[in-house]
């Protein structure tokens, strides 16, 4: 870049010329291959992302990574345990001025459960199955607790308990059968 001349070198300006062709002959291949038509540019946004080796292999590791989170959150439901050979489920809804909450228990289907698992001794000796229900606002504090015990049947029962609604979001369950625990929590449907 040239920022100025003095008088006598006005007439004497260097001058470029560029030849486009020179050019093309002197760049890399791949240009080379662009001009010529050679190569093609793939239109269209997932011919782009399974246009070469590189983008595919991207596109398959979002995806993977996709489905992997995805999995994790469904596989991973709060509101299901299972508890000395028992399938444990927390709802919690409001109705009216009240929130109900509840917590199914059912066994296990037999592949599932222990060899040991003796359901019909449970039931004949009167074992107890128990819940502590934790009512939370929405900061996460304990509004009310309650606690809820039956004993356990071969068919599927509940453990079910009300309370009056203090804006109370969701319910944490601590459930005991059998000298056993799991936590469930759930949010309160509205």
């Amino acid at each position: 870049m040239i920022e100025g001349y003095s008088e006598e070198e006005k007439e004497s300006a260097i001058h470029f010329h560029y030849d486009r062709n020179e050019r093309i002959n002197n760049a890399p291949k791949i240009v080379q291959d662009f001009y010529s038509g050679k190569m093609k540019v793939e239109k269209g946004f997932f011919k782009i992302l399974v246009a070469n080796k590189f983008n595919r292999i991207m596109l398959f590791t979002v995806a993977l990574f996709f489905v992997v989170v995805l999995g994790v959150n469904f596989l991973q439901n709060p509101t299901l345990g299972v508890c000395a050979g028992f399938e444990c489920e927390l709802n919690a809804f409001a109705y009216g001025d009240e929130i109900l909450a509840q917590v199914k228990i059912h066994a296990l289907q037999k592949s599932l459960r222990d060899k040991n698992f003796r359901i019909d001794e449970y039931v004949a000796e009167k074992k107890e199955a128990a819940a502590i229900f934790d009512f939370l606002d929405g900061e996460g504090e304990i509004a009310t607790r309650s606690q809820k015990s039956g004993f356990l049947q071969k068919n599927e029962f509940f453990l079910r308990t009300n309370v009056p609604n203090y804006d109370i979001i969701k319910v944490r369950a601590q459930v005991e059968i059998l000298g056993e625990r799991v936590e469930l929590s759930a949010n309160v449907k509205r």
